[in-house]
């Protein structure tokens, strides 16, 4: 099968694209010969894999990759288009005028009480583009999804909507860089390290950072040898309060595109923290990636993650600063009880959410696609 891949995005692990990367991947290894259009491509290599635009050094506009879109089915027949979020837009476009199928990965509704606009326009003709969203989501030979919360809302715009959904999986299972030793990160704090606490911090989260960084005090008020590696976004604000808190010599702030780091810091960690989005309700693919890791999971209490965490792969605490510094101090504290909750973790994944587990899935699903010719 033939496939043109288009994601207007950065399509590799350390931009975020984790999704979309393994799609990729399953596809290529499942014998489906892949073109990638993209603003940022940064894979591994692969004979079934080809890079039409994204390439270079620098990000392509979303000009040129329309343009490379049009030159690409011009030149080429596809068995199908697949779209990754907006993209689907002008996929859409190609692929009634092309008589091709199209497959839609979705993040996110566009539209709707959950619907997050990929620009302003899209919020000054509300009536009309909620109506091309339903044509795309109907028009779509398959509309993939990441988790139940997803499925329902893009249900909930167009009820005949063709989904299939398909889990997250951790970042290890596709992470082919360097992974950095112990003494390499731990030369980051001032003095010696004794406990290590990896926390994630997802997107829109500001009004919690304050308080994780008073969790944070708290702990080291307890090991004053805890050192802390966070991964989120408000970086230079985050620094800024761990000075003003005392504790920024224990503190190190990473990047999100600081993948190295991050998934060598999980690897030496004694606890890691999951602070969800307030009110958010579709599962971030980094939970995934934080239930691999060898160290107990304390997580901030949230209903979007109520299925997949219990208290048998992760310690449950309420979003406070007091709640947090316990729930971390728990983990480190009772080695006994933490090895238990890690191992529970990991067994989850090993289970469910493998990357064996998702390119079976993205097989049965494309192979169905293939079946309705």
């Amino acid at each position: 099968m033939n496939i043109l891949f288009v994601c207007f995005g950065e399509l590799s692990i350390k931009g975020g694209a984790m999704r979309a990367v393994s799609m990729v991947r399953a596809l290529a290894e499942a014998g489906h010969r892949i073109d990638i259009v993209a603003a940022d491509a940064e894979l591994q290599e692969h004979p079934n894999i080809g890079i039409i635009e994204g390439g270079g050094t620098a990000s392509a506009s979303r000009h040129r990759l329309r343009m490379a879109v049009l030159r690409a089915t011009g030149r080429k027949s596809y068995d199908c288009l697949h779209g990754v979020d907006e993209a689907v837009v002008f996929l859409s476009r190609i692929a009634r005028f092309r008589k091709t199928k199209l497959v839609y990965a979705a993040s996110r509704c566009f539209t709707g009480t959950m619907g997050i606009a990929p620009s302003r326009l899209w919020n000054l003709l509300p009536g009309y583009f909620s109506r091309l969203e339903k044509r795309i989501l109907l028009q779509a030979s398959m509309v993939l999804s990441s988790c139940p919360a997803l499925s329902s809302d893009l249900r909930g715009l167009a009820q005949e909507t063709r989904i299939n959904q398909i889990e997250d999986i951790p970042a290890q299972s596709m992470f082919c860089g360097r992974i950095l030793g112990r003494s390499a990160l731990l030369d980051r704090f001032k003095g010696k390290s004794s406990s290590v606490v990896v926390c994630s911090i997802l997107p829109g989260n500001r009004k919690e950072l304050r308080k994780l960084l008073m969790a944070t005090r708290k702990v080291i008020e307890s090991i004053p040898h805890a050192s802390f590696f966070f991964k989120g976004s408000l970086v230079e604000e985050a620094e800024k309060m761990a000075a003003n808190l005392d504790i920024l010599g224990r503190c190190s702030f990473l990047l999100p595109e600081e993948t190295e780091a991050f998934l060598s810091a999980l690897d030496i960690a004694d606890a890691v923290l999951l602070v969800p989005q307030p009110g958010g309700r579709y599962l971030h693919q980094e939970v995934f990636t934080l239930l691999q890791a060898p160290a107990p999971l304390v997580a901030v209490q949230s209903p979007a993650y109520g299925k997949l965490l219990t208290d048998l792969n992760s310690i449950q605490v309420l979003p406070s600063s007091e709640a947090m510094a316990e729930g971390l101090l728990r983990a480190i504290q009772e080695p006994l009880f933490s090895l238990g909750i890690a191992t529970e973790g990991q067994q989850l994944i090993a289970d469910n959410y493998s990357f064996s587990s998702f390119k079976h899935k993205v097989r049965m699903v494309y192979h169905g696609l293939l079946k309705k010719d």
